[in-house]
């Protein structure tokens, strides 16, 4: 009975542990992924009609900050979104950000599942043809 305990008691603090260090690969980072393009048809040659999207995530204790950025083909910037929400971590290493969804009803967020797998943040979004496009999302320190 007692190794049976002490076997159980082992097992929780694992799993404990291995949620601490998911929750700690976030905490103070930031997180970028590109989300999409556009091109805008111009009638002269435009060299900065093109736009790159991307969506940026950043973490602290409590909040998350999502921003949506466009950077045009010549380098400008331009910040299409940025909100402020709480989150946290729960089942399945997912990330649950309580977003208010008048905000984000006509944003990339609506609809976006973050997870994390194999340390790596992971997006799944739906898509209007109703398959589901993975984003990984990579730490900024790294690139």
């Amino acid at each position: 009975m007692k190794k049976s305990i002490t076997f159980l008691i082992l097992i929780s603090s694992f799993l404990g542990l291995n949620a601490q260090n998911e929750y700690d690969i976030l905490i103070n980072q930031t997180f970028i992924s590109s989300i999409g393009s556009v091109c805008e048809e111009t009638p002269e040659p435009d060299p900065c009609a093109g736009l790159e999207v991307y969506l940026i995530l950043k973490f602290t204790k409590e909040n998350i900050s999502i921003v949506e950025k466009e950077i045009s083909s010549c380098g400008s910037e331009y910040i299409t979104s940025k909100l402020d929400y709480h989150w946290e971590l729960i089942q399945n290493s997912e990330i649950k950000v309580h977003s208010i969804p008048k905000e984000i009803e006509y944003k990339f967020l609506k609809d976006l599942v973050l997870k994390i797998e194999d340390g790596k943040i992971i997006g799944y979004k739906k898509l209007w043809n109703k398959k589901t496009s993975r984003i990984e999302f990579k730490n900024t320190k790294l690139l």
